[in-house]
């Protein structure tokens, strides 16, 4: 199929030659609402998608069996505005099996969910992100999926980004937030190709904010000692305490349970994990293959543990029948497992009860690799002790504490 862009009206139109069903060949003249200044190289790019949409359409009329679904390519984004980009309804023909927008959100998850190719937490957090944002956003507007054009998409991302809706308690999503957004959008529209609905991908051209390097928050050694000496009659130390000297995620501490700990050969191995979305969520195996990893088990900790399998024989003594019985090692006298919120939020109370500087549970983790590298370990001594799949994530996190320590070491021999 053959066509070109034409002006007409201080317009662009892209004209394409077709063949009636007597073989005559006739021109249709499809507007891009280009202006004609400046713009005839983002005309010619509307053109091609145009051609390939029409010879998709006559493929699929043709009878051929399982027409490819062709992606394209997109051109760099500096070639189009959201406003002018080629929509899926460019054509007057509608596909038979278009739906809803919201239904397609709907089945795309059902989809995911069956197949069973994700982890369930990251399936719950799909979920959220569609039933809190993308539903109640489209589902008033009632827009079927060949309808969604990336202007739509843009001004969901750039609302969402600016204040967030009900559900987020009209707070701003974060870059990181808004990324796992149009991550989720894109697999919708590519279910969408699939299915044959549309021909082109809205989502490809959606700009999301650029997510800022953050530099951790930590505790230094005396702000560590400082933490210790002022929580050690707490509920929470022994399990804060074995956090900051392993450089656990919280999924990890929460996850130990008494077949992680040898006794016999002093070591700690690091296999199960918690974690919490809509629910909890206990999991036989780590975030990584490197999270799985083995630790020799200290004097200090070892202690820690003992006293921990002392009160939970208390526990079971005391409540009896009523006691919840599990192998974790951090829980409740009566034997329920503490919960990662529950954890999370207590850590935090006592930091201000304290009038000790406020970081997050996971900084602790931070405070671990703060603490090494003080003691002169290198990155990638740290990538393995805190089960970095690779150095490169070690290093994109601490790199600003080992130029310090290089400092130091310079200070040190500069005669």
């Amino acid at each position: 199929m053959t066509g070109g862009v034409y002006e007409k009206n201080g317009k662009y139109y892209a004209v394409i030659n077709l063949k009636d069903e007597n073989g005559k060949r006739k021109k249709k003249w499809i507007p891009t609402g280009l202006d004609v200044k400046n713009n005839k190289r983002k005309a010619e790019l509307i053109l091609h998608e145009i051609i390939r949409e029409y010879e998709i359409k006559e493929n699929i009329s043709s009878g051929s069996s399982e027409p490819p679904v062709i992606q394209f390519t997109p051109a760099p984004e500096s070639l189009f505005t959201p406003s002018r980009m080629p929509i899926n309804q460019i054509l007057s023909n509608k596909a038979e099996n278009d739906i809803l927008f919201t239904e397609m959100v709907k089945k795309w998850l059902v989809e995911v969910k069956e197949g069973n190719d994700i982890e369930l937490n990251t399936y719950q957090f799909y979920e959220s992100l569609c039933e809190n944002h993308i539903i109640p956003f489209f589902d008033k507007k009632k827009y079927f999926v060949s309808e969604i054009t990336t202007e739509m998409l843009q001004d969901f991302i750039d609302k969402e980004e600016k204040s967030g809706n009900k559900h987020s308690n009209k707070k701003a999503l974060s870059p990181r937030s808004l990324k796992h957004l149009k991550v989720v959008l894109n697999q919708i529209f590519k279910k969408a190709m699939k299915d044959r609905i549309i021909t082109f991908n809205p989502c490809s051209f959606v700009k999301i904010p650029k997510q800022q390097k953050k530099i951790p928050s930590f505790y230094n050694e005396e702000q560590l000692k400082t933490l210790f000496e002022l929580i050690r009659t707490e509920e929470l130390y022994p399990l804060i305490y074995v956090t900051v000297m392993y450089g656990l995620r919280r999924s990890e501490v929460l996850g130990l349970k008494w077949d992680s700990v040898d006794f016999d050969n002093k070591t700690v191995t690091i296999k199960h994990t918690v974690i919490r979305f809509s629910e909890v969520i206990e999991k036989d195996s780590t975030k990584t293959e490197s999270s799985y990893r083995t630790y020799p088990l200290p004097p200090e900790i070892e202690t820690i543990f003992l006293k921990q399998k002392e009160r939970e024989k208390r526990g079971i003594r005391k409540y009896g029948e009523l006691y919840e019985e599990n192998d974790y090692i951090f829980k409740w006298d009566y034997g329920k497992p503490y919960a990662p919120d529950f954890v999370t939020r207590k850590f935090s109370k006592l930091l201000k009860s304290n009038e000790l500087p406020v970081i997050r549970f996971h900084d602790l983790r931070h405070s671990c690799a703060s603490l090494l590298l003080s003691k002169g370990f290198t990155l990638k001594d740290i990538q393995e002790w805190l089960g970095h799949s690779d150095i490169e994530i070690t290093a994109n996190i601490y790199t600003h504490l080992d130029q310090e320590r290089k400092k130091n070491i310079m200070s040190s021999i500069t005669i």
